[in-house]
C-alpha cells in the first residue's frame, strides 16, 4: 500500500467534541407518504444508514438537526433520504468521530435489515482539527509541521488502511453479505494557487488519505466514491467555493462543504447505492 499522506475531514478547527447518536426505524418504508415525488404504488425503499464524521453528518451545511454532532438537513445522507430509492433508518454520523468512535458507537446503531451504508471517515484519526488550526487559523509553523508529519506517517505506514479496513469489516459483519457499503472520500479543500502556505501540501495529503480509503474499500468488499474531480475548481479561494473558509463568525462551518458541496456528494453517491 504505502500511499503518501493525510487529511480531510471531520470537525471544524474549534468544534470537535462529539457523541454518536443512533437513529432507528423500520427496515423498509413504503414509497410516498411525505417524500418529495413519492408516488405510492407499493414499491419499497432500501433501508439506509449513514456513518462517519462531520463530512458525513453535514457539518458546514447549515440547517442543523442537533448541535452535538452537527447533523444537517443539507447533508448528503438527508439528501439521499429524500430520493425515491433510500430510507434513512439511522444517522449516527457525528462531527469529531474517528474510526475508533465509529466502531464503538456507530456500528452497533445499525438496525437489522439495513441494505445500504455510507461512510466518510479518517480525517479525525490523522488530526484534521489540529492541522486546520495550526496551519491555517492560528498559524504555527512548528506545530503545523509536527501535525503534518504525524498524519503523513499514519498514512504511509498503513495505520489508516488498517483502521478503515477493520471498520468496514465490522460493518459487513453487522449488515451481511448482500448489503452495499459505500465509502465516500474527501475533497481537496483548497483552490490553487492559494494564499495559504500549506494549502498545496494539505491537498496532496488529502489525496493520499483518499488512496488509503480506496484501497481499504477495494480489499474489503466496499465501493469507494472519489469526490476530488467534482470538487476541483470549487475549493477555498475559488470563484465558486463548495468548501467554507474559516470565519470567526461561523467557526463550526470552517473547512467543511457548504450546502452545494453536500448536494454534489449526494449526486456522486447515488449511482453507487443503487
Amino acid at each position: 500500500m504505502n500511499a503518501r499522506r493525510i487529511l480531510a475531514g471531520a470537525a471544524a478547527a474549534v468544534v470537535i467534541t462529539a457523541l454518536a447518536l443512533a437513529g432507528a426505524g423500520p427496515a423498509f418504508a413504503a414509497k410516498g407518504g411525505g417524500k418529495p415525488g413519492g408516488g405510492g404504488g407499493g414499491s419499497k425503499e432500501l433501508a439506509y444508514v449513514a456513518l462517519g464524521d462531520s463530512f458525513a453528518s453535514g457539518q458546514g451545511g447549515g440547517s442543523y438537526l442537533d448541535t452535538s454532532c452537527y447533523r444537517s438537513n443539507n447533508s448528503y445522507p438527508k439528501r439521499l433520504d429524500a430520493s425515491r430509492a433510500l430510507k434513512l433508518t439511522a444517522f449516527p454520523a457525528c462531527g469529531g468521530a474517528s474510526t475508533v468512535e465509529a466502531l464503538v458507537a456507530q456500528v452497533p446503531a445499525i438496525p437489522a435489515g439495513t441494505r445500504r451504508v455510507t461512510l466518510t471517515i479518517g480525517g479525525n484519526d490523522v488530526g484534521f482539527a489540529a492541522v486546520m488550526q495550526n496551519c491555517f487559523v492560528f498559524v504555527s509553523t512548528t506545530a503545523c509541521e509536527a501535525d503534518l508529519a504525524v498524519a503523513e506517517s499514519m498514512v504511509s505506514d498503513d495505520t489508516m488502511y488498517d483502521r478503515v479496513a477493520s471498520l468496514i469489516q465490522a460493518i459487513r459483519a453487522k449488515v451481511g453479505a448482500e448489503a452495499k457499503i459505500v465509502v465516500a472520500g474527501y475533497p481537496q479543500l483548497f483552490h490553487l494557487p492559494s494564499q495559504y502556505a500549506y494549502a498545496a501540501r494539505v491537498n496532496t495529503d488529502t489525496s493520499a488519505l483518499n488512496d488509503e480509503l480506496e484501497a481499504a474499500s477495494a480489499a474489503n468488499g466496499a465501493t469507494f466514491v472519489d469526490v476530488e474531480a467534482a470538487f476541483a475548481g470549487h475549493g477555498i479561494g475559488s470563484p465558486s467555493p463548495w468548501i467554507n473558509a474559516f470565519s470567526i463568525f461561523n467557526t463550526t462551518a470552517a473547512f467543511h462543504p457548504n450546502s452545494t458541496g453536500y448536494a454534489s456528494y449526494a449526486t456522486l453517491l447515488a449511482p453507487a447505492l443503487r
